[in-house]
């Protein structure tokens, strides 16, 4: 086992180089940077942070993944910290394991496969092209500033830093794959686009053979449970293989550790079970069968294992062959814990820190040796806990095991005292550097142990202090999470986008994207006015901005939010909808607007109290809604000329056999002809109905059963239709009868939205988190 010859280096930089400096076609258009200091919050977001204890009390990312399950009908929603998450647990695998076996790409039809060559060579398949971002130049922090605004990516939940070479960097993305660089971030270059799958959950290398390097599909912070196994490398993550273990499968990953001594003995710590491969990871079995966050290995001392679980800290004296139960101080057989992170400390091995969450408290311990009891410490006083079972990291820095980085929505440095913890939070400043919340993971360069790295929802930072000074390492890193795109048909330049927790961006150069507005960006919608053209955006909830698209004055932002009562039920990410001057946001209520948002009517479904969770504007008279059972309905604008919305009729179309519609399409002026998705699994995914909606037609064809996001139909060949799924963007040339796969290029990606720009006759999606691409038909 070896690291990677000159050779092999050189063209890894080579490749990376040339990503970066490619000048891509589409032009550039300028957009306004927006970075948030302390106190300029907008309105709607002053609001919305007010509200966000009492609307989402186990954070925003648990409502953002109660989404992500919901469009798909997985159960268990609740973290797996709860009773209820664990009892759903089951199901919840059975459905996501069934799932992958249709979203993975197996080896052999595998994007990049010479099969897969072969056959989108003889289809003459056109080639996606990248539109971005790898560049965010302006993120969004909890600091203030000069030193507050650094760039962004998206979400990153480890990296490795190679024990051989500190410049060799292996960044792992919940949902773009693993990253390398050769040059401490400089430039980077994605290595896994055609795996089976790119959602990732944890990444680590070799103790003994620093060339072996093993990264954990499945996500386990974000629980999103699209994993196959593990991928792994034997010349230091220059290259990798996959590796399909079936009770790795559907699963979510949060940890991996490998014995010190052999490197083909693996601890996998997942959302079901700790498991140990001893080949590499061809095969695992379960060694407890209950979720585990967390596994740390004696560095000198193979033979002790610890381990975190919701009922406590288990270690083990023997390799792993027998547990028992650690006595913590302050807690009981009856303590439940929301996380919990143990970690040995790398120099010297007796030292074991744990920190853990319980309801609403940070708590910490130390031990000072082997087999030693552990004490209790203070813990940071400002330190947030309502995320703790989705951001929740802990290091303890090589050259001192008194010293740790503790990590939750804020990153947090302590050093031991004579009695007590010193702490400092490192991430968020009002002077100084400052870096993304939301921290996942935190790493030390082991030649240099001052340097540290940070993992979090805004990607990766390095600091070379300590965390007394941070450099974004996110420039080149293409990771960013869309939810939604939005554009303008009179401006092929003009593109628009709302992501995971870096904001609502706009195009602004080749893969540089500004961010406009901040915090999650929602769905989104422009209408074409020339140079008077306008543009909504949405955070999550129900609030609505609006702005021009162009001119001076782009991307200044006015409340245009409905007068939703408190409370009031909605989607995370709601329904929004822009047609003329009509505009439209559901939750269990329609709310349209006649005039671009500056009043609105309230219209009810009869008889429903469900999720409206997709809308279509037909002309300025129609609006279609569908809902999380597939129930499709029609509301029609009163007639005459007192006719508006205040009065509008309200009648049930035909119910859908998927549930959970997720895109509604209108072909034609008419209305008659309507295309209709469902994301849910176990039903129908595509339908079609030449009738107005009263009866629709299965068109699902061979598509597999996956989740489906999204549908256009291209304007010059009505029989031609593209839907955006869990395994890229599939095609129709006869209406649903039959289906392949239209990704020659695109990255092996979960596709969330989808758009044909019908005078440039361009493509694009936008997916989950390999940023935007767009492919010429």
């Amino acid at each position: 086992m070896k690291s990677p010859d000159r050779s092999t280096r050189t063209k890894l930089k080579t490749d990376a180089a040339k990503r970066v400096a490619a000048v891509l076609p589409w032009g550039s258009t300028p957009g306004r940077q927006v970075v948030e200091q302390a106190g300029s919050a907008s309105a709607v977001r002053t609001r919305l942070k007010e509200r966000v204890v009492q609307d989402h009390p186990e954070g925003k990312a648990m409502a953002r993944r109660q989404y992500f399950g919901l469009q798909r009908g997985l159960p268990g929603e609740d973290h797996l910290g709860d009773d209820a998450g664990l009892a759903s647990a089951p199901t919840k695998v059975q459905k996501a394991r069934a799932h992958m076996a249709h979203v993975a790409a197996t080896p052999a039809a595998a994007p990049g496969s010479a099969a897969h060559f072969k056959a989108a060579a003889n289809a003459a398949l056109p080639v996606w092209r990248e539109l971005g971002p790898t560049l965010i130049p302006h993120g969004q922090t909890y600091g203030s500033g000069p030193g507050a605004s650094p760039s962004v990516s998206g979400r990153c939940s480890g990296v490795v830093v190679d024990r051989t070479d500190s410049r060799h960097l292996i960044a792992c993305s919940a949902g773009g794959g693993l990253w390398g660089s050769l040059d401490t971030g400089a430039t980077w270059a994605p290595l896994t686009d055609r795996a089976p799958t790119l959602v990732m959950g944890a990444i680590t290398q070799s103790p003994s053979a620093p060339g072996v390097v093993y990264a954990a599909t499945g996500d386990g912070d974000g629980q999103i449970p699209f994993g196959v196994g593990l991928l792994r490398s034997t010349d230091a993550g220059l290259t990798w293989q996959a590796v399909l273990t079936p009770n790795l499968s559907g699963v979510g990953v949060y940890d991996l550790a490998v014995d010190p001594g052999n490197a083909l003995r693996v601890w996998i710590a997942s959302d079901q079970a700790l498991l140990l491969s001893t080949n590499g990871g061809q095969t695992a079995r379960s060694v407890i069968a209950a979720p585990c966050w967390s596994i740390s290995i004696h560095p000198t001392q193979a033979s002790e294992l610890l381990a975190a679980f919701a009922d406590g800290l288990a270690r083990s004296n023997d390799g792993g062959a027998t547990w028992a139960r650690v006595v913590l101080p302050g807690t009981s057989s009856a303590t439940r814990f929301k996380r919990l992170e143990v970690a040995h400390a790398p120099g010297q091995g007796g030292v074991v820190w744990l920190a853990g969450c319980i309801g609403r408290q940070a708590v910490l311990w130390r031990r000072a040796s082997v087999g030693g009891a552990f004490t209790a410490m203070n813990v940071p006083a400002s330190m947030k806990t309502s995320q703790a079972w989705y951001d929740w990291c802990l290091a303890v820095a090589p050259d001192d095991p008194d010293l740790i980085f503790w990590g939750a929505i804020d990153l947090f440095r302590g050093k031991r005292g004579a009695s007590t913890m010193a702490w400092q939070n490192v991430s968020s400043r009002s002077s100084g550097d400052s870096i993304h919340p939301d921290q996942h993971f935190v790493a030390f360069d082991a030649k240099v142990p001052g340097v540290l790295y940070a993992c979090n929802d805004g990607g990766l930072f390095r600091s070379a202090d300590r965390g007394e000074h941070w450099t974004s390492l996110n420039p080149g890193l293409g990771i960013t999470e869309f939810e939604y795109l939005a554009q303008l048909q009179g401006n092929a330049n003009w593109l628009f986008g709302g992501t995971q927790d870096n904001g609502s961006l706009t195009l602004a150069g080749p893969r540089r994207w500004d961010q406009v507005a901040l915090g999650d960006g929602g769905d989104c919608a422009a209408v074409d006015r020339g140079a008077a053209s306008i543009v909504y955006h949405s955070y999550y909830d129900m609030p609505i901005e609006r702005a021009p698209a162009l001119g001076a004055n782009a991307f200044s932002w006015s409340d245009v939010t409905p007068p939703v009562p408190d409370g009031y039920e909605a989607l995370f990410y709601p329904p929004l909808e822009a047609r003329g001057s009509v505009l439209v946001k559901a939750g269990v209520s329609v709310w349209i607007s006649a005039n671009d948002g500056n009043d609105w009517n309230e219209l009810s479904l009869p008889g429903a109290s469900e999720l409206i969770t997709a809308l279509a504007i037909v002309g300025d008279h129609t609006v279609l809604a569908g809902t999380q059972s597939g129930q499709m309905w029609r509301i029609a604008r009163g007639s005459g000329s007192s006719g508006s919305w205040a009065n509008a009729s309200v009648s049930a179309l035909a119910a859908l056999a998927g549930g959970f519609v997720s895109d509604i399409a209108v072909v034609g002026s008419t209305g008659k002809t309507l295309w209709v998705t469902c994301s849910q699994l176990g039903g129908g995914h595509v339908f079609r109905s030449l009738n107005a909606g009263k009866t629709f037609s299965d068109r699902s064809g061979n598509l597999p059963d996956m989740a489906v996001s999204a549908l256009v139909v291209d304007p010059k060949t009505t029989s031609t239709v593209y839907v955006a799924t869990d395994r890229g963007v599939w095609r129709s040339k006869n209406s649903g009868t039959g289906w392949a796969e239209f990704n020659n290029g695109l990255p092996n990606v979960i596709a969330g939205d989808l758009m044909l720009h019908e005078s440039a006759h361009r493509l694009r999606v936008g997916t989950r988190s390999r940023g935007a691409w767009e492919v010429s038909l």
